[in-house]
Protein backbone atom coordinates (compact mmCIF):
# COMPACT_ATOMS: atom_id res chain seq x y z
CA UNK A 1 0.00 0.00 0.00
CA UNK A 2 1.39 3.40 -0.58
CA UNK A 3 2.36 5.69 2.12
CA UNK A 4 -0.72 8.37 0.81
CA UNK A 5 -3.48 5.63 0.90
CA UNK A 6 -2.18 4.60 4.11
CA UNK A 7 -2.35 7.83 5.42
CA UNK A 8 -5.59 8.70 4.17
CA UNK A 9 -7.06 5.34 4.98
CA UNK A 10 -5.89 5.81 8.62
CA UNK A 11 -7.33 9.45 9.08
CA UNK A 12 -10.58 8.55 7.60
CA UNK A 13 -10.77 5.93 9.85
CA UNK A 14 -9.85 7.54 13.00
CA UNK A 15 -12.38 9.98 12.69
CA UNK A 16 -14.99 7.97 12.37
CA UNK A 17 -14.28 5.84 15.18
CA UNK A 18 -13.74 8.80 17.34
CA UNK A 19 -17.24 10.36 15.93
CA UNK A 20 -18.97 7.16 16.90
CA UNK A 21 -17.42 6.65 20.08
CA UNK A 22 -18.59 9.74 20.91
CA UNK A 23 -22.04 9.45 19.91
CA UNK A 24 -22.01 6.20 21.60
CA UNK A 25 -20.95 7.67 24.91
CA UNK A 26 -23.25 10.51 24.60
CA UNK A 27 -26.64 8.18 23.93
CA UNK A 28 -25.13 5.90 26.41
CA UNK A 29 -24.93 8.86 29.00
CA UNK A 30 -28.44 9.33 27.63
CA UNK A 31 -29.85 6.18 28.63
CA UNK A 32 -28.70 5.88 31.74
CA UNK A 33 -29.87 9.60 32.84
CA UNK A 34 -26.06 11.28 33.46
CA UNK A 35 -27.94 14.75 34.34
CA UNK A 36 -25.58 16.25 31.36
CA UNK A 37 -26.71 13.98 28.68
CA UNK A 38 -30.26 14.81 29.73
CA UNK A 39 -29.80 18.45 29.66
CA UNK A 40 -28.33 18.65 26.93
CA UNK A 41 -30.67 16.31 24.77
CA UNK A 42 -33.76 18.29 25.99
CA UNK A 43 -32.43 21.43 24.50
CA UNK A 44 -32.80 19.99 21.10
CA UNK A 45 -35.98 20.94 18.70
CA UNK A 46 -37.63 18.62 17.77
CA UNK A 47 -40.05 20.42 15.86
CA UNK A 48 -37.22 22.12 14.30
CA UNK A 49 -35.50 19.12 13.40
CA UNK A 50 -38.27 16.89 12.62
CA UNK A 51 -39.07 19.65 9.70
CA UNK A 52 -35.94 19.28 7.84
CA UNK A 53 -36.77 16.36 5.45
CA UNK A 54 -39.59 19.26 4.29
CA UNK A 55 -37.05 22.47 3.57
CA UNK A 56 -36.71 23.37 -0.19
CA UNK A 57 -32.63 22.67 0.57
CA UNK A 58 -33.13 18.83 1.66
CA UNK A 59 -33.16 16.75 -1.91
CA UNK A 60 -30.37 18.56 -2.99
CA UNK A 61 -28.12 18.43 -0.02
CA UNK A 62 -29.26 14.52 0.32
CA UNK A 63 -28.26 14.33 -3.28
CA UNK A 64 -24.83 16.38 -3.03
CA UNK A 65 -24.13 13.96 0.06
CA UNK A 66 -24.73 11.22 -1.95
CA UNK A 67 -22.32 12.11 -5.17
CA UNK A 68 -19.80 13.41 -2.81
CA UNK A 69 -19.49 10.23 -0.92
CA UNK A 70 -19.69 7.97 -3.95
CA UNK A 71 -16.77 9.37 -5.55
CA UNK A 72 -14.51 9.58 -2.00
CA UNK A 73 -15.49 5.88 -1.91
CA UNK A 74 -14.54 5.53 -5.61
CA UNK A 75 -11.19 7.62 -4.82
CA UNK A 76 -10.67 5.11 -1.90
CA UNK A 77 -11.05 1.67 -3.81
CA UNK A 78 -9.36 3.15 -6.32
CA UNK A 79 -6.25 3.85 -4.35
CA UNK A 80 -6.41 1.01 -2.42
CA UNK A 81 -6.90 -1.56 -5.27
CA UNK A 82 -4.47 -0.09 -7.71
CA UNK A 83 -1.79 -2.97 -8.81
CA UNK A 84 1.27 -1.93 -6.69
CA UNK A 85 3.49 -3.56 -9.26
CA UNK A 86 6.92 -2.57 -10.16
CA UNK A 87 8.64 -2.27 -13.31
CA UNK A 88 11.93 -1.65 -13.85
CA UNK A 89 15.30 -0.02 -12.01
CA UNK A 90 18.06 1.87 -13.32
CA UNK A 91 21.71 0.35 -11.85
CA UNK A 92 23.91 2.15 -14.31
CA UNK A 93 24.03 5.11 -16.68
CA UNK A 94 26.18 6.66 -18.50
CA UNK A 95 26.74 9.02 -21.62
CA UNK A 96 25.20 6.81 -24.18
CA UNK A 97 24.03 3.60 -22.21
CA UNK A 98 21.39 3.27 -19.20
CA UNK A 99 21.32 -0.82 -17.52
CA UNK A 100 18.02 -1.28 -16.05
CA UNK A 101 16.78 -4.37 -14.47
CA UNK A 102 13.21 -6.06 -14.66
CA UNK A 103 13.03 -6.96 -11.53
CA UNK A 104 9.46 -8.71 -11.74
CA UNK A 105 12.33 -11.33 -13.39
CA UNK A 106 14.70 -11.31 -10.62
CA UNK A 107 11.91 -11.91 -8.09
CA UNK A 108 10.75 -14.98 -10.21
CA UNK A 109 14.56 -15.94 -10.28
CA UNK A 110 15.19 -15.93 -6.71
CA UNK A 111 11.83 -17.61 -5.90
CA UNK A 112 13.02 -20.57 -8.76
CA UNK A 113 16.16 -20.57 -7.18
CA UNK A 114 14.67 -21.01 -3.15
CA UNK A 115 12.15 -23.45 -4.66
CA UNK A 116 15.15 -25.96 -5.37
CA UNK A 117 15.83 -25.72 -1.44
CA UNK A 118 15.08 -29.79 0.27
CA UNK A 119 11.02 -28.82 2.10
CA UNK A 120 10.08 -26.23 -0.47
CA UNK A 121 7.06 -27.29 -1.87
CA UNK A 122 6.90 -24.25 -4.33
CA UNK A 123 7.47 -20.56 -4.44
CA UNK A 124 6.00 -17.39 -6.37
CA UNK A 125 7.82 -14.35 -6.64
CA UNK A 126 7.15 -11.08 -7.86
CA UNK A 127 7.90 -7.31 -7.61
CA UNK A 128 5.22 -4.88 -5.83
CA UNK A 129 6.00 -1.16 -4.37
CA UNK A 130 5.33 -1.23 -0.76
CA UNK A 131 4.97 1.89 0.58
CA UNK A 132 7.42 3.63 -1.91
CA UNK A 133 10.11 1.15 -1.20
CA UNK A 134 10.09 -1.45 -4.72
CA UNK A 135 9.91 -4.87 -2.93
CA UNK A 136 10.94 -8.43 -4.39
CA UNK A 137 7.90 -10.43 -2.70
CA UNK A 138 9.07 -14.07 -2.55
CA UNK A 139 6.56 -16.66 -0.89
CA UNK A 140 7.30 -19.81 -0.37
CA UNK A 141 5.35 -23.01 0.40
CA UNK A 142 7.26 -25.43 2.63
CA UNK A 143 6.88 -28.81 4.28
CA UNK A 144 6.45 -29.09 8.30
CA UNK A 145 9.81 -30.44 8.07
CA UNK A 146 11.96 -27.95 5.93
CA UNK A 147 15.31 -26.87 8.08
CA UNK A 148 14.42 -23.81 8.69
CA UNK A 149 17.73 -22.31 9.77
CA UNK A 150 19.38 -23.56 7.01
CA UNK A 151 16.61 -21.78 4.53
CA UNK A 152 17.11 -18.66 6.81
CA UNK A 153 20.99 -18.71 5.77
CA UNK A 154 19.80 -19.53 2.15
CA UNK A 155 16.84 -16.23 1.53
CA UNK A 156 19.77 -14.02 3.52
CA UNK A 157 22.20 -14.99 0.68
CA UNK A 158 20.19 -14.56 -1.81
CA UNK A 159 19.36 -10.71 -0.57
CA UNK A 160 23.27 -9.98 -0.25
CA UNK A 161 23.20 -11.30 -3.87
CA UNK A 162 20.61 -8.89 -4.88
CA UNK A 163 21.89 -6.40 -2.78
CA UNK A 164 24.81 -6.37 -4.79
CA UNK A 165 23.38 -7.28 -8.55
CA UNK A 166 21.47 -4.14 -7.98
CA UNK A 167 24.44 -2.41 -6.68
CA UNK A 168 23.08 -0.65 -3.55
CA UNK A 169 19.62 0.55 -5.00
CA UNK A 170 16.75 0.67 -2.95
CA UNK A 171 15.24 -2.68 -3.12
CA UNK A 172 14.17 -4.55 -0.41
CA UNK A 173 13.28 -8.54 -0.52
CA UNK A 174 10.70 -10.05 1.52
CA UNK A 175 10.45 -13.89 1.82
CA UNK A 176 7.15 -15.05 3.86
CA UNK A 177 7.11 -18.55 3.87
CA UNK A 178 3.87 -20.46 4.82
CA UNK A 179 4.59 -23.82 6.87
CA UNK A 180 1.85 -26.52 5.73
CA UNK A 181 0.40 -28.30 8.49
CA UNK A 182 1.62 -31.46 9.97
CA UNK A 183 0.39 -34.75 9.34
CA UNK A 184 0.77 -36.72 12.70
Amino acid sequence: MKRLTAAVDRVIVVLLGVALLCAGTYALAWYFDVPWAVARFATFDRDLFASIPAQNWWEAAVGVTAVVSAVVAILLLIGNLSPRRTGTIQISAGESLAVRVDLGALARGVATDLATFPGVASAQGRAIDDRGTATLAVTVHASPDIDIDAFTRVAESRAEFVAETLEGADVALRVQVHVDASRA
